[in-house]
Formats: structure tokens, C-alpha cells, sequence
């Protein structure tokens, strides 16, 4: 075995684009049969895909674009068809006069239904249901239909489409959050069974842990990251940080986690703390070192492959985009290769083998199957004359380090080395000579071409690092690269992915006929309760779930909707009704009218509360095992504040059922 200690001078572009002259050591070791490379560490950021700053820099970090869409933008009526999602993609995969393809940057979609609970405007409507479906309809069997045809139509579209990163599954609740109101345990297990049909290539996120998702393997988007309130020990133990650290450890394994940093949460909320935690803006935490660090810990710590919000740093400043490239580094996957093996010699028409030592010292797994190529460049042009994916190397498999340690600012358990080995066949009519072999990732479906970049100095722009030289036909004069200027992998905006012509030429369709469903219209003397609108559970208990279904038994065109509340209680459950617009009652005498029945001896209490606040005195409904219809009568004295809830508070630290059906309110004082 000989050695050869090559030293090569580099240029190293710096994250502010200026160039720095350094000089570094490779060693090469081969002998005639083998060459073994151990490259340095590159050291700085990478502006990878599918990871960091979710939100696209011409000058900075982010690669990855998070775009809400409206339900109703891609599907006017059950008859539509998918070519008007395919369009809607055309139009927002674009930024500027150039295509998402130009500029390597990925979408992550949501799909919603309502942003607020509000009506909003002409311009800036904030409703989106399909002009055939009943608005805030969540409930009834026709909604479950749609829903699992648009999921199938989501995956039709979208799961080849190589802009595609991953899906955020919205579709229920405000934001497509699941809340307000949460999807049911039997939609739960609808949109798994479709989303899981419908997608086969692209990872599903979900808003929160329930267990159907987590069992499935799905991700998370979680919208309130690195909160101190959320934290443990004194967090809400159902969100993302107590379930992620105590009930769901391993949930990043399988798929991305990732979200928003809640800044107005920090300037708005005195739980907040954002001195002791990462300020107020996102320059804040790019710039103070303590922010920065805090930050940088909860990535760690949830294996966190990219943010949003914290994306809207300002990049053309110097300081804030150091201080981003070190949160850029700490963001999902980075691959450090120690080692690379490969022959001095191969032959036209055989085998070509390749052995690698690779850690991961980022956060995450690369969720997606990239394979790794290997490529022969021309010694002059360093232009690939032959590349192919090479047999037997999953990336998905480099795991990185595990069980984050605050106080060391390391994972306990470090990045394991993987050793990987990958085989491909070299064509029959390659041309004898000398080639410096060279390896990437490649987009599988954005036509298999160079995009991720390791770790290491030895890069040259366009996806491909070089490891020295290798014989075709026969051994090299020399396997070791000399007087070559490695290009810096932090940006190389040469980087592109292609997108199918057929995908880029589909046009919207025709608009399909369409008979609309009218808006339902409140009359205080006849009925203020919209029968289709859901009613929504708030959960206090692991162990309550929200149904519903039809009871024959009952007369009445709405009598066969009911709503039951099955479980342990726990201590704060209540069903309640908000109404639309974030309606509010006036000033008035009323008459509320419903049909219950439940776990016998058992009682909820009826009241009206001004967003949270009770303002009228509750009353008792008991419960029987057979239905039985009660009125109210209460007056509303004073304007409420807020919106308007009409609550049926769950008995305390009880376990039972409680079923609701025939709900009725009108106005008694003829105003």
C-alpha cells in the first residue's frame, strides 16, 4: 500500500458569497487494485433540499416552499376533474418568471377548508368549499365521500410530481390545523386508509399526534415550535413535545418534523419568555447567540427537518445569514463521508463497486428513496461523460445521532458510521482511458440529475464530488487528484430538477355544471342553529371521542343526525356550537330546544358562555336511556365581547355516554 498525501488548494465561497483562499490536506491511499479517499469535512452550511428554512432565499437558506390551498381552487364540484389540481400546481410552483424546477425548490401543499371561521371578503374570501357542498358540513356521510375522492384526486396529482416534497393533510378544521373542529376517530381512519392509498412516494403530515397517525408513520406539522409553554415538563401533554419525547420517540424516523416558529405568540403572550427563549423575529434568533442556541436545541432535540416563519430572516444582511447558516446546519440530514473506496482500474461491460463510511450529523433522516450515482467526468471539462445510480445504498438508512443532551449540545447516542456499498454496470462502449470518478444524489423524479451534496471539500459545481482518478481499460498513472479547485457545496444555484412536459401543459378544464348549495340563512324567529354545522368536542381525556350517526327511531327531517359523546369524561369536556362568522346573540330572550339521552343517573349542564366566559346561570339536563326533549329559556343581557358558545359541559372525572339530537334555538321576544 502506498501513500500519497496530496495537498490541494480550494477556494471556499463563505455563506456572504465572499471567497476565501485556504489550504487543505486529502489523503489518498491505493494501491493497484484499490484507492481509498478520506475527504475533509466541509464545515459550513449546505443550502440543501428538503431541509431548513421553509421559505425560498435568492441569497439565503431555503429551498422549500409551504403553500396553503384553497379546497374549492382545485375543485369546483364532485365532477371535477384532476387536471384543475394539476393546473393550480402549474400556477404556484413558480417564483418570479421562473419555475420551482429553475430554482430546485419543493412544495409542501395544504389543502383547506376554512382559515378562520370568518367569511372574509370578495378579494380576500376565507371559505373554500366547493359550491355543491354545505359549508362547516363535517359531519355527514356525503362530506366522508368527498373527502376520500379529493385524497384520491391529491394523490393522482401529486404523488410523482417531482415538485413535491410532502403533503400536509389538512382539509379539516381551522388553517387544515384539526381543530375547530378536530376530525372524529372514523375520520381519522378515512383519511389513513385514502392518504395511504393515495400516496406511495411522498410522506403524509398531520397536525397532531392521534394515535392513527402516529401508528401509520405519518409526520408532523406542529405550529407553535420551541414554545416554552408547550415544553415539558409543563406542557400540554397532547402536543408535539411531551408526545414526541415520552408517548411517540421515534416518530422521525419514519417521516419529517417540521412547522411553524409562533412569533407573535413570543411579542403577544407573557408565558412566552422570549429573552430566555429565541426572541421575538427572526433576526433576533439569527443574530443573539443565546436565541440562537435555544433554537438550535429544539431542533435537536425533536429532529427537526425544516421551520417556517423563522424562514422570513432578512438574508442580505451579513450577520443575520451567518447566524442562519448555523441553524441551517443543525436542520434535518447532513452527510459527512470519512471514506470512499472504489478500484484504480475497471473494464468496459463489468461491474463497478464502491465502498463509502458515511455519518449523518444532522438532526433528521432523508425521508425520500434518492439513490447515490456514481459518475466518470471528463478530466478537463470535469463534465460527467457516463453517470448511474449505484445498486444496494439507501440513504434513508443513515440515521443520525439520538437523545439530545442539552447541556453537552450533543445526542447521547452519536451518528452511528454507516458503511455502505453500492454496485453498478459500467456501458460496453465506454471509451478506454482516464476519468476522475466522482459521486452524487440524484432527484429520482426530477429526471435523476445531481441535487444533494455531501459534507465534504471535494465538490465541484453542478452535484458532484470528486474522489480521484480511475482507470478504464487499465491502471492509471495516478489516482490522485492534483492542481484541482474544489467549488464550495454551501450554494450552488446551478442545481435544477425537470418537470414532466405533460405536467407542465395541462391547462384548467372546463368548468363543470355545477348546482350550488345556498349558504344557510339564520331567522331569530325561526331557527338560529344550522343543522348541518358541526358541533365541536373539546377534549379533556385521552380516551373521549366525538361520533356520529343516524337514529331511525326518531321523527323529523334532521332527527336522524346525532351527535354522541362516548369515553372517559375527564375534567373540562364539553360540546359546544359556535356560529358562523364568529356569531354572537344579541341582547334578547331565547328558546334553546334539544332531544338527549345517555348514561342513566348521569347530567350535563347546559349554558351560554361569551368565548370561554359562562353568562348565564347552567342548567341540569339529566340523562336517561331513552330520549328525551328539554327546552331553556334564557335571556342575554349585556353584548358579548366575543363569539357566542352554546356549551354542554361533560360530567367531571365520569366515564359514559351522552347523545344529542334535534338541537333548536330561536328568539322569543319577537325582535
Amino acid at each position: 500500500m502506498r501513500n500519497v498525501l496530496l495537498c490541494i488548494g480550494i477556494a471556499l465561497a463563505m455563506a456572504t458569497d465572499a471567497m476565501t483562499t485556504d489550504v487543505m490536506t486529502t489523503d489518498v491511499m491505493g494501491d493497484d487494485d484499490w484507492v481509498t479517499v478520506k475527504p475533509n469535512e466541509f464545515e459550513g452550511a449546505i443550502n440543501n433540499p428538503l431541509k431548513g428554512f421553509r421559505g425560498y432565499h435568492s441569497d439565503g437558506y431555503g429551498l422549500l416552499h409551504r403553500q396553503y390551498i384553497g379546497w374549492n381552487s382545485i375543485e369546483l364540484s364532485a365532477d371535477d376533474t384532476v387536471d384543475r389540481i394539476i393546473a393550480r400546481t402549474n400556477e404556484i410552483t413558480r417564483h418570479g418568471n421562473k419555475s420551482f424546477g429553475e430554482l430546485n425548490i419543493k412544495l409542501v401543499p395544504r389543502v383547506y377548508l376554512d382559515w378562520d371561521g370568518t367569511l372574509g371578503t370578495a378579494k380576500r374570501p376565507k371559505q373554500h368549499w366547493p359550491a355543491d357542498m354545505a359549508e362547516f358540513d363535517y359531519d355527514s356521510p356525503e362530506f366522508q365521500q368527498r373527502l376520500k375522492r379529493l385524497i384520491a384526486k391529491l394523490g393522482e396529482a401529486w404523488d410523482n410530481d417531482p415538485r413535491i416534497f410532502a403533503i400536509q393533510m389538512g382539509l379539516i378544521g381551522y388553517w387544515g390545523e384539526h381543530h375547530t373542529p378536530a376530525p372524529t376517530k372514523s375520520q381519522r381512519r378515512l383519511m389513513v386508509d385514502a392518504f395511504k392509498k393515495a400516496f406511495k412516494n411522498k410522506p403524509i403530515l398531520v397536525r397532531h399526534t392521534d394515535a392513527e397517525f402516529m401508528d401509520t408513520g405519518f409526520g408532523i406539522y406542529y405550529d407553535t415550535f420551541a414554545n416554552v409553554s408547550r415544553e415539558p415538563p409543563h406542557g400540554d401533554k397532547h402536543q408535539l413535545p411531551w408526545q414526541a419525547t415520552h408517548v411517540y420517540p421515534d416518530i422521525w424516523k419514519h417521516a419529517p418534523i417540521e412547522g411553524e416558529v409562533e412569533y407573535n405568540w413570543q411579542k403577544e403572550r407573557k408565558d412566552a419568555d422570549p429573552e430566555g427563549t429565541f426572541g421575538r423575529t427572526p433576526d433576533e434568533t439569527m443574530t443573539v447567540p443565546a436565541y440562537r442556541r435555544y433554537m438550535i436545541d429544539k431542533i435537536r432535540r425533536y429532529h427537526a427537518t425544516y421551520l417556517g416563519w423563522i424562514s422570513s430572516y432578512t438574508s442580505a444582511d451579513a450577520t443575520v445569514l451567518k447566524g442562519a447558516g448555523e441553524v441551517q446546519k443543525a436542520f434535518g440530514y447532513r452527510f459527512v463521508i470519512d471514506s470512499l473506496n472504489y478500484p484504480a482500474k475497471c473494464f468496459p461491460g463489468a461491474d463497478l463497486s464502491l465502498r463509502m463510511s458515511v455519518r449523518n450529523t444532522g438532526s433528521a433522516p432523508f425521508y425520500l428513496n434518492w439513490p447515490v450515482a456514481v459518475a466518470l467526468l471528463d478530466p478537463v471539462t470535469r463534465k460527467p461523460v457516463w453517470s448511474a445510480p449505484l445498486d444496494g445504498i439507501d440513504v434513508r438508512k443513515w440515521l443520525p445521532g439520538e437523545d439530545w443532551d442539552s447541556e453537552a449540545d450533543a445526542y447521547r447516542t452519536t451518528a452511528k458510521q454507516h458503511d455502505a456499498r453500492g454496485r453498478t454496470a459500467l456501458p460496453v462502449e465506454l471509451t478506454p482511458g482516464e476519468y476522475i470518478l466522482a459521486i452524487g444524489i440524484l432527484d429520482r423524479e426530477g429526471g435523476m440529475v445531481p441535487s444533494v451534496r455531501f459534507a465534504i471539500q471535494n465538490y465541484i459545481a453542478g452535484g458532484w464530488h470528486p474522489f480521484g482518478v480511475i482507470g478504464v481499460g487499465a491502471t492509471p498513472r495516478d489516482t490522485a487528484l492534483k492542481n484541482v479547485a474544489f467549488d464550495s457545496p454551501a450554494f450552488d444555484r446551478t442545481l435544477t430538477y425537470q418537470v414532466p412536459a405533460e405536467l407542465l401543459a395541462v391547462q384548467p378544464p372546463p368548468v363543470p355544471k355545477v348546482t350550488p348549495m345556498p349558504r344557510w340563512q339564520p331567522d331569530p324567529k325561526v331557527e338560529l342553529i344550522n343543522p348541518r354545522r358541526y358541533w365541536e368536542l373539546v377534549r379533556r381525556s385521552d380516551t373521549i371521542e366525538k361520533r356520529v350517526s343516524e337514529d331511525g327511531s326518531l321523527d323529523g327531517p334532521d332527527a336522524r343526525k346525532v351527535l354522541s359523546v362516548i369515553g372517559d369524561y375527564g375534567r373540562g369536556s364539553n360540546l359546544n356550537y359556535r356560529f358562523f362568522n364568529h356569531g354572537k346573540l344579541d341582547p334578547g330572550h331565547y328558546w334553546f330546544s334539544c332531544r338527549v339521552k345517555g348514561t342513566k343517573g348521569q347530567t350535563v349542564r347546559f349554558d351560554v358562555a361569551d368565548g370561554w366566559r359562562g353568562v348565564m346561570k347552567g342548567v341540569n339536563v339529566p340523562l336517561s336511556s331513552e330520549w328525551r326533549e328539554h327546552g331553556i329559556e334564557f335571556d342575554v343581557k349585556e353584548a358579548f365581547e366575543n363569539e357566542t358558545r352554546l356549551r354542554f359541559s361533560l360530567p367531571t372525572d365520569s366515564s359514559g355516554e351522552f347523545h344529542l339530537t334535534e338541537p333548536h334555538l330561536k328568539r322569543m321576544d319577537g325582535k
